[in-house]
């Protein structure tokens, strides 16, 4: 028995609340999985956001004004009035939890959407592509097709050890979160009802898939949510001469960022001043580090580039010799496969989907022990490498080697076997 007929395409509902062309992230996330899978599939995207918040789809519209992706049907799904009202709070920074109340009723407005589209084309599927987390599954899985969702993730908590990293609200912020997981994966009954009634689960990081098996029973196929776009390539300039070694943070500079751990560990550092940090992103947090950057002496090693377009975030990329990430909870930042298409090694904690992504010898991974000894670690690798500089060629090259791996063009045929298996797992259970 096999999924769709040989020859034809299968045609796919996909869910994406967010996607953009130009945004990184969750928005490239589903953009990438479109704009790769249009070849092999005929899609239509159901969709709430291409910009900062719910509704605003500029960048949709503006790209959709002067270009198209064959084969795919772009559907702006716009929020109804009661969650256009309990989000304009969450638009101007207050009430910012009011939106997962607007976000469940814009997931039932998709829903809603997704009964009249089934009603007039024979779509072979369904796959809840993202945003990546568990706790929202949406309506789609209620729908008589077969029904794939991820890659998911958000079932990790921030280890113990690194919860002093926070600032007070941040602290207060993911102990919060460490207990609505705990409830909902245990206590939720559309949660639940959503992972049982999944033909294929996607987990983006083995960890968070030993928690899906451990606690709701439920076995999935590990895949990291995005992958490289492009070419693969090294800028062989940059090791010619290590007058100054550029190192590279990229995100928001907020709690679970954890910017922070790089600073301190700098202000440790016997050879800070052998660094350039370049800072890309902005955040809550900025103002309060930019302030600890300068009482350290750091202000010349560090420089803030605020939001930057992707095309010079890739250009900064291309110029760095090592990668800092330093977040406290995470899946697969997108950052971290721009990196590698960048040759460039990665220096990040031991866990989250880090610990799946980065290869031996492809970078340093600092284990998760207590807080002081995190900053001492990183603190000690990054002194070794300002003495022995010349070691970031060699890793750049394994990166190199290893980048493939991670590539787009070997998604789709992993995602059409997933897209078959999904139908003959259907069929087999309602035949």
């Amino acid at each position: 028995m096999t999924g769709v007929a040989p020859g034809r395409r299968p045609r796919v509902l996909i869910l994406a609340y967010l996607i953009s062309p130009k945004r990184g992230s969750e928005y490239s996330v589903a953009w990438n999985h479109v704009s790769q899978m249009s070849a092999h599939c005929d899609i239509t995207v159901l969709y709430g956001s291409a910009g900062n918040h719910m509704g605003d789809f500029d960048d949709m519209d503006e790209f959709l004004k002067h270009s198209t992706l064959p084969n795919v049907e772009f559907v702006a799904v716009r929020a109804g009035g009661l969650a256009k009202l309990l989000n304009s709070a969450n638009r101007r920074g207050h009430l910012v939890y009011t939106f997962y109340i607007a976000y469940r009723l814009w997931h039932w407005q998709a829903y809603r959407t997704a009964c009249r589209l089934i009603a007039d084309v024979s779509f072979d599927l369904i796959h809840n592509l993202g945003p990546i987390g568990y706790r929202e599954p949406g309506y789609l899985w209620r729908l008589p097709l077969p029904y794939v969702w991820g890659p998911i993730g958000g079932a990790t908590n921030v280890p113990a050890a690194l919860v002093p990293a926070l600032p007070f609200a941040g602290k207060l912020k993911l102990l919060f979160r460490a207990a609505v997981n705990w409830c909902q994966l245990r206590f939720s009954h559309r949660v639940r009802r959503a992972f049982a009634r999944t033909d294929v689960l996607l987990t983006a990081t083995t960890e968070n898939q030993r928690i899906f098996n451990q606690i709701l029973g439920r076995e999935s196929e590990y895949l990291p949510e995005n992958a490289i776009v492009g070419p693969i390539s090294v800028n062989s300039e940059k090791f010619r001469t290590f007058q100054k070694i550029r190192l590279i943070w990229i995100g928001s500079i907020e709690a679970r960022k954890a910017l922070v751990l790089l600073v301190r560990a700098l202000s440790r550092c016997r050879h800070a001043e052998r660094f350039v940090v370049d800072v890309v992103g902005d955040g809550p947090l900025k103002e309060g580090l930019q302030l600890e950057v300068d009482a350290c002496g750091l202000s010349d090693v560090f420089q803030w580039h605020g939001q930057v377009p992707r095309a010079r975030v890739r250009e900064l990329l291309s110029q760095a010799h090592l990668h800092i990430l330093t977040s406290v909870s995470e899946a697969n930042t997108t950052v971290i496969w721009e990196a590698m298409g960048c040759g460039l090694p990665t220096l990040s904690l031991d866990h989250c989907g880090m610990h799946d992504t980065i290869l031996p010898g492809c970078g340093f991974k600092i284990p998760v022990s207590n807080l002081e000894k995190i900053v001492e670690d990183i603190a000690v690798v990054l002194d070794r490498v300002a003495e022995n500089p010349a070691d970031l060629q060699g890793m750049a090259e394994r990166v190199i080697a290893h980048a493939g791996e991670f590539h787009w063009d070997h998604r789709p045929e992993f995602f059409l076997s997933q897209y078959d298996r999904a139908i003959m797992k259907y069929r087999q259970r309602t035949d």
